[in-house]
């Protein structure tokens, strides 16, 4: 009799390893099916791009390029920024009152100038900037202008030079697209700007950039 208790004993212990075995198996086999799960959820998250905003631009202004002689910049609306020659450099026509100014970074400073109608009646202006005791000075002055041929006239350190405006087109009196092309310092420059621009843009646009290129 008192075997069979220990049988019966053994036997319940035996069915009790295995039903915990399984249990166990079970649970393990849970455990991987539910990691599994998550990584593919992460995986088919990961796989759909984001929605991106597009970016908002003001209308009736577009960005467009000005390349040319060591000129690399973009321009927008009437303000134009980019590297000239050397330097980084900002400017802006305003065309309300007939002025521009520029800014530019260069010989370790920040130097600034404002092309505009002069008490002697003249248009442009002078840039100043220190240059070790003594200062560096680079005057850009209108010369003159022939609509007609599409040409304008800079006095720049009292050299005058002559500006070629070269465009795709012609759209309601305005340049598209025009060419800039001169000789400065006895060396051909010349820069194209996608843009639409009447000969007074194309003046002011020409005493910041070719001013800036010059100092």
């Amino acid at each position: 009799m008192k075997k069979t208790w220990v049988m019966v004993f053994g036997l319940a212990c035996s069915i009790s390893l295995i039903a915990s075995f399984v249990s166990a198996q079970e649970a393990l086999a849970q455990e991987f099916e539910n990691a599994r799960t998550m990584a593919s959820a992460k995986k088919s998250h990961a796989a759909v791009p984001e929605i991106q905003q597009p970016l908002r631009t003001e209308e009736g202004h577009d960005l467009g390029n000005v390349t040319g002689t060591g000129i690399d910049m973009k321009v927008y609306d009437h303000a134009v920024a980019g590297a000239v020659n050397g330097a980084v450099v900002w400017g802006f026509f305003d065309e309300a009152a007939g002025a521009s100014k520029l800014m530019m970074r260069k010989y370790d400073q920040v130097i600034s100038a404002e092309f505009k109608r002069q008490p002697d009646k003249t248009l442009g202006g002078v840039i100043t900037s220190a240059d070790g005791a003594s200062q560096r000075t680079t005057s850009v002055f209108l010369a003159g202008a022939d609509p007609a041929n599409k040409i304008f006239k800079l006095r720049i350190n009292g050299e005058e030079i002559v500006v070629s405006i070269t465009p795709e087109g012609i759209n309601g009196g305005h340049f598209v697209n025009p060419t800039y092309s001169t000789t400065l310092g006895g060396k051909p420059v010349s820069y194209r700007i996608e843009v639409e621009g009447c000969l007074g843009y194309s003046i002011q646009m020409g005493m910041i950039i070719l001013g800036a290129y010059a100092h």
